[in-house]
Parts: C-alpha cells; sequence; structure tokens
C-alpha cells in the first residue's frame, strides 16, 4: 500500500523535529562531557539522517538543533555555524557518494558514511577554533594539547558512528513511507 505525498511530508517533518530536538539534547551533553560525549550526538545525526533519507535532512536536523542549542549558549548565534557546517557538508557528501539514494533501497555503505562523518565533525571543530576561538576571541584557547586531544576524541566518535549506525543499527530499522 502506497502512502499519500502529503502524509510522506508529514512524516519527514515530524521526524526532522524529533532528531533535531534528540540532537539538541546530545549537543547539551556533548558540552557537559567536554566533547568525549560526542558519539551520542553523532550517532543520533546520523540515525535521522539515514531514516529521513533526503539530501537536506542534515542541513535542517542540524539547523534547528543549533538554533535551540544557540539559546542557552554563550555565543548565541556564532554556535549555530559549526552546526549549519556540520549538516551541509553530511548532505554534499552523502548527495555526492550516492548514500541518500542507496539509503533508499536499504543499502548503507560504510566508508563514505564513516568519511563523511569524520570530515564533517572536523570541518565543524576547525570552524569553531580557527573562527570562534582564535579569529573572534570568544572562547579560551587551552592550547594545542587540549584541542588536540578534543578534535581527536571527535574524530573517533565519529568515525566510531559511522561504522556502527549503518552495519549495525540502519538493518533493523524498518521505514515504510
Amino acid at each position: 500500500m502506497e502512502v499519500p505525498r502529503s502524509r510522506n511530508i508529514s512524516v519527514k517533518v515530524s521526524l526532522i523535529a524529533i532528531f533535531s530536538v534528540l540532537a539538541f539534547l546530545a549537543a547539551l551533553f556533548v558540552k557537559l562531557t567536554v566533547s568525549y560525549g560526542a558519539i551520542v550526538y553523532a550517532i543520533l545525526l546520523l540515525i535521522g539522517v539515514l531514516v529521513i533519507r533526503e539530501p537536506y535532512s542534515a542541513t535542517a536536523i542540524s539547523f534547528v538543533a543549533g538554533l535551540l542549542y544557540s539559546f542557552q549558549s554563550i555565543l548565541f548565534l556564532l554556535i549555530l555555524g559549526a552546526f549549519l557546517v556540520r549538516g551541509l557538508v553530511i548532505d554534499v557528501a552523502f548527495w555526492l557518494s550516492g548514500v541518500y539514494k542507496e539509503a533508499e533501497k536499504g543499502r548503507y555503505r560504510v566508508v563514505p558514511i564513516a568519511l563523511t562523518m569524520v570530515i564533517s565533525s572536523f570541518l565543524a571543530g576547525i570552524y569553531q577554533y580557527l573562527f570562534i576561538t582564535l579569529f573572534l576571541g570568544k572562547l579560551v584557547d587551552f592550547g594545542a594539547f587540549i584541542v588536540s586531544t578534543i578534535f581527536l576524541v571527535a574524530l573517533v566518535s565519529n568515525l566510531l558512528a559511522g561504522i556502527l549506525v549503518p552495519k549495525y543499527v540502519m538493518p533493523r530499522i524498518e521505514m515504510r513511507w
């Protein structure tokens, strides 16, 4: 039985709202754990993107989550850039590599997904460090060792999420829209 188009759109909008709030809550957890909880954010974002399977899904989820996050951040809307960088990189990379088309068929290629998650995390971190910390001076620069450790933990977390979600989580989720 085919789902009507209007219901299909409302399901996707609802999923964007749900995963945006989950990503926002995960971002708060990442903040509390000084980036050591980054895997939670990466897993929730990736599941949301692969469930919705549309070339705008990562940007939409990241934008709403970032907007919610900005209301409690001392950086206010400046932090939204890190969320947007992350969402845009995922959307463009998934679109170019065909991840969205493969996801429609229930196939999830681990290598492009994991690579995209690592690159998007790295670029969002670069935005936050170079632009917000060094250029604007809005955050404290804790030095090379601590910054490198935070980057490394985030990259490993995103690599693990990029492997675990397509390999173990997504095959167990049944989608009928």
